[in-house]
């Protein structure tokens, strides 16, 4: 009996002593800012019991000193310690999650792993090194779906931005966000200060941006100091040296002039051509193409000739230095950035921007932080055209650097030349160009429980801007039929500009939490969310001028004689109100609904808001599957509404104002306004998956992730400019009278594809699918402007033209009538599928009004694939190839280029086409007729759209970490960089550079409201190849 009591004493003691062993411990979870951290998990290791901490950090757990526990938080390192009393544990942000946590679109930081929307985020460690001015350039290819191309090669030029195909017929730019608060122009801030950017690429992620959240959104977050921290300083210098992209050879080798016996080129007068005192060549005698059809190009120059881009475009120095400091205090965290660019141009003169930042956080009592943000832009730049069209059109044996007696180039190269030497103008004009602008935001947030917290944002985008333009007297020079500028005695214009956009955001958050805060079993987390979002803009421009200054200093207003001046202002002002609510269940599945009605003083009749919905819901299988090869998997759908303000004062009558001898005249624009205008809608439906997964257990595709989604929406209440009736007084109504379709599917994929001790292989792919047609027009009738035609029911950014007959026996417009009657047909023969006739060699096109698709501006998909590669932790190797397929391209110079040179006309620029052998009835040569007949007085031709489809290596970089070879104990980090910038390029486009397009007319000017952004190659500026060479230093 004793044996048995004893037994049964022994094995309660085993149970009751664990029980009695167990103590209840303390502790609070901060961030590295010693920010209080609520929701972190403290579980005891390989079990699922533990707790969560509260708001203010601290949690109590009932464990045995010493057990392990498990401490996590989503965005922080996990981290392993004992059980102990008073336990202080402090979470450092993951910088491999930390693109797992979103804000925009969403509202709040919430894991990726619970949202229903596609965000993509890219952190600063993914930027191009090559990158040197701006953060689109970062971005570029960075992003499924999104296309981010720069307009060209000219410093600080902007950027065209389209996310997710085309929804409207005016401008495409997204919305820009910095730390939540919208901000005016993204092209000017600094990389350096950059902490991550996300980007919503559509209206199912843009409904909490209301009527400007379209476009899609782009939110920069910039970088922040931690508290308790030492100081750190980071420092940066990066050289890159600069020069045009060529591509193919565009201009012809040979001439097809009149010469004598011996070779040399005559003039009209049977003169060999030569250059007078002034600069200007006598033009070339060319053969009457009516008698000589036969005329080909196939004679050599028998003078010097020279390469006129060359000539134009210089090798550029570009120089970027940055600094940062950040760090903090007991209750304080700051960073600190500093950075200037200096960029010369590869045309003349130079860019510079000087950037200051500075990010001050304040812990100001428990749960109570304060947070200003300040950044101060300083630019200026004295850039001048840089216009291709009379580099490319002069004759080649014209040297455009050749000075005349008073030193001075020649203005006008050739006697019947109308255009001016693109390289004479900098010694005749010059510009200043200053910008200021200032970007401050103010964040107040209070946390008052666990169940409130209350978030309020102020932002201030002022931006100022002087310009100077002179254009001196050029009395005195020896050429008087060409000059700079609207009058040969100079001119001189001043002018300034203000732009003050203001931002407030006030939002209330409600949280609850029903297993920690109403010890349900349930385990549900809700969100609501209450904002109020106030934004106004005011513009204010005015300009100085004077025309016709003496040939003596000073150059000013007050000397010209003629004088005039002028105006412009207009204010805008939005508010609303968003509501949302947000529901999870664990991190099984979610629902989200809610909406945004906003006020504007540009709506119609300027009374009722416009509301846009919004829902979205995910489901995580994963939670349910246990697969150890698929680690997490999400479903996600989600539809959302938002819109695209009209213009200002389209809803109101406005007056143009002249000047009427003493006094002044009101006139009525040509385009009436519409106090009835509506917004422009998008209603926008996404489907999607989001999928990780463990392919090997070895070193080989250890892990890989894989986003796709599928998107659809419809654009409607666009709005058009439709003719009215003469009598009116207007030309043009504006009207909401559109409605766009698109769709397209957005896939990315990122995977570990060689990962060990000593190697590190990571691949990244972005593919974008985007298609937009033209569900509607007012009046169902085709909308040509340019090349480019709206046409209802078919896709948008068409070019439209004339076409080369293709058959003998084609049709006229009618279906009737044959282009080339039955007894002439016998002169016209195929020649590479076109019809041309015998008898001039020259190419029959369709008539004016018989038009027909030619391309499309916009391409079948974009990707992206990029590599990196690192080896014993101290070699990186990473390159990145741009993919942009199935677009067109309007080669205008090309038909520039087509144009009858030489004689009258003052053109001596021809095709490189010009040298191609052709055969014509029989007869092989290089036929200039043929050629010239396709010139077609530069209206819209089919022969010179092209594939504009190509292949970039638009980033390779080679970086060497120093550090450990140094051994200096207060240096953290030395890295030296060498990389590239659009190295190479496969393209069967014909011109410099496919990217290099915009919407423009034959003669240059820029298109609006076809909804067209790119396409046109005329002339520009095309982008840059780089070689650079960087240094970053930690201390």
């Amino acid at each position: 009996m004793r044996v048995k009591t004893l037994l049964y004493l022994s094995i309660l003691f085993l149970f009751i002593c664990p029980v009695f062993g167990q103590t209840s411990i303390k502790g609070k979870v901060v961030d590295e800012r010693n920010q209080p951290l609520a929701g972190a998990s403290v579980l005891i290791k390989s079990t699922k019991k533990g707790t969560t901490s509260n708001a203010d950090g601290s949690f109590t757990l009932s464990v045995q000193p010493g057990t392990k526990l498990i401490i996590s938080a989503v965005g922080y390192d996990t981290y392993e310690m004992a059980a102990g009393s008073n336990m202080a544990i402090k979470l450092n942000v993951d910088n491999k999650l930390l693109n797992d946590v979103v804000i925009t679109g969403v509202g709040v930081a919430t894991s990726k792993k619970r949202v229903a929307i596609d965000v993509a985020s890219v952190n600063t460690k993914d930027f191009a090194k090559s990158a040197t001015g701006s953060i689109e350039q970062a971005l570029t290819g960075q992003i499924a779906g999104a296309q981010i191309q720069q307009n060209g090669g000219t410093p600080g030029s902007g950027y065209n931005i389209i996310l997710r195909g085309i929804n409207s017929l005016g401008n495409s730019n997204p919305l820009i966000l910095v730390d939540g608060v919208q901000v005016l122009d993204l092209t000017s801030l600094d990389p350096s200060n950059v902490e991550r950017v996300e980007v919503v690429k559509g209206a199912a992620g843009g409904t909490l941006y209301g009527a400007q959240g379209a476009n899609g959104v782009i939110q920069v977050f910039t970088k922040k100091g931690s508290i308790n921290s030492k100081l750190n300083i980071n420092a940066s210098s990066k050289v890159s040296v600069d020069n045009i992209l060529q591509g193919n050879n565009i201009l012809a080798q040979n001439h097809h002039y009149i010469t004598d016996v011996a070779g040399n080129i005559l003039n009209s007068s049977g003169n060999i051509i030569s250059r007078d005192a002034t600069g200007a060549w006598a033009d070339p005698a060319v053969p009457d193409p009516g008698t000589s059809p036969a005329t080909v190009n196939n004679k050599t120059y028998g003078l010097p000739t020279f390469n006129h881009v060359d000539q134009a475009f210089r090798q550029a120095l570009t120089t970027n230095h940055s600094i940062s400091l950040t760090g903090g205090g007991n209750s304080i965290d700051y960073a600190f950035t500093m950075s200037r660019i200096d960029q010369e141009d590869v045309f003349s003169n130079k860019y510079s921007r000087n950037n200051i930042s500075a990010n001050l956080g304040f812990q100001l009592f428990k749960g109570f932080t304060f947070r200003s943000s300040t950044q101060a832009i300083v630019g200026n730049n004295n850039l001048l055209n840089g216009n291709r069209f009379a580099v490319l059109n002069a004759y080649p044996w014209v040297d455009l650097n050749w000075r005349d007696s008073t030193g001075h180039r020649a203005i006008k190269t050739s006697a019947a030349s109308n255009q001016n030497n693109s390289l004479s103008e900098q010694e005749w004009h010059s510009t200043t160009n200053q910008s200021l602008s200032i970007v401050q935001n103010f964040n107040l947030n209070y946390k008052i429980n666990r169940f409130v917290e209350v978030d309020f944002k102020y932002g201030l985008n002022y931006s100022n801007r002087n310009g100077a333009d002179i254009y001196q007297n050029q009395t005195f020079a020896l050429q008087s039929s060409l000059h700079w500028g609207t009058d040969r005695q100079g001119s001189i214009r001043n002018s300034n500009s203000t732009d003050t956009y203001k931002n407030a955001l006030s939002t209330v958050y409600l949280k609850t939490d029903f297993l920690k805060d109403f010890h349900s079993k349930i385990p549900i987390r809700t969100v609501t969310q209450i904002s109020y979002d106030w934004r106004s803009d005011k513009f204010a421009s005015y300009y100085a001028q004077g025309v016709q200054l003496p040939t003596y200093p000073p150059t000013n207003i007050n000397v010209a004689a003629i004088k005039t001046a002028g105006d412009n202002n207009n204010a805008f002002t939005t508010f609303g109100v968003l509501v949302n609510q947000t529901i999870d269940y664990a991190n099984l599945f979610g629902i989200s609904a809610g909406f945004r009605s906003d006020y504007s003083s540009e709506f119609g009749a300027g009374s009722k808001p416009f509301t846009f919905p919004r829902a979205s819901v995910y489901f995580r299988p994963s939670e349910l599957m246990g697969n150890t090869f698929i680690t997490d998997w999400k479903l996600r759908v989600a539809y959302g509404e938002a819109g695209i303000q009209p213009d200002r004062y389209q809803r109101q009558v406005t007056f143009d104002v002249m000047p009427l001898g003493s006094s002044v005249a009101l006139s009525l624009p040509n385009v009436a306004s519409n106090s009835n205008l509506r917004v422009q809608v998008s209603k926008e439906f996404e489907t999607g998956t989001d999928v990780s997964f463990n392919i090997f257990s070895g070193n080989w595709f250890h892990k890989a992730t894989f986003s796709g989604t599928y998107w659809k929406r419809t654009s409607s209440d666009i709005i058009q400019q439709a003719n009215v009736s003469a009598s009116s007084g207007f030309g043009n109504r504006v009207d909401n009278l559109t409605t766009i379709s698109s769709k397209g599917v957005d896939l990315s994929l990122d995977a570990s594809v060689y990962n060990s001790p000593d190697i590190i292989w990571n691949l990244g792919v972005r593919v974008g699918f985007a298609h937009s047609k033209i569900d509607k027009i007012s009046n169902g009738l085709d909308i040509i402007s340019g090349d480019f035609a709206l046409r209802q029911g078919q896709s948008l950014g068409l070019f439209y033209g004339q076409t080369p007959l293709h058959s003998v026996t084609q049709l006229q417009v009618d279906g009737k009538t044959p282009y080339i009657t039955a007894a002439n047909q016998q002169f016209y023969t195929l020649v590479n599928g076109s019809v041309v006739d015998t008898r001039t060699n020259a190419v029959k096109l369709t008539a004016a009004n018989d038009l027909s698709v030619m391309g499309n501006a916009y391409p079948d998909f974009t990707a992206s694939m990029f590599n990196n590669v690192t080896l014993f932790k101290k070699l990186t190797i990473s390159f990145q190839f741009d993919w942009i397929h199935g677009n067109s391209i309007y080669n205008e110079t090309r038909q520039w280029l087509y144009s009858p040179a030489g004689g009258s006309g003052g053109s001596g620029g021809v095709s490189a086409d010009f040298d191609k052998q052709i055969t014509i009835n029989g007869k092989t040569g290089a036929f200039v007729n043929y050629y010239q007949s396709l010139y077609n007085l530069v209206k819209p031709t089919s022969t010179f759209v092209e594939d504009g489809s190509f292949v970039r290596l638009r980033d390779v970089s080679i970086t060497y970490d120093l550090t450990e070879k140094l051994h200096i104990r207060w240096l953290k980090r030395l890295a030296v960089t060498a990389s590239g910038r659009n190295l190479l390029t496969i393209t069967k486009y014909s011109g410099l550079d496919p990217e290099n397009t915009a919407a423009v007319d034959s003669q240059g000017n820029t298109l609006n409201g076809i909804g067209v952004s790119k396409g046109v190659d005329f002339f520009g500026v095309p982008n840059l190849k780089s070689y650079q060479f960087g240094v970053n230093i930690g201390f």
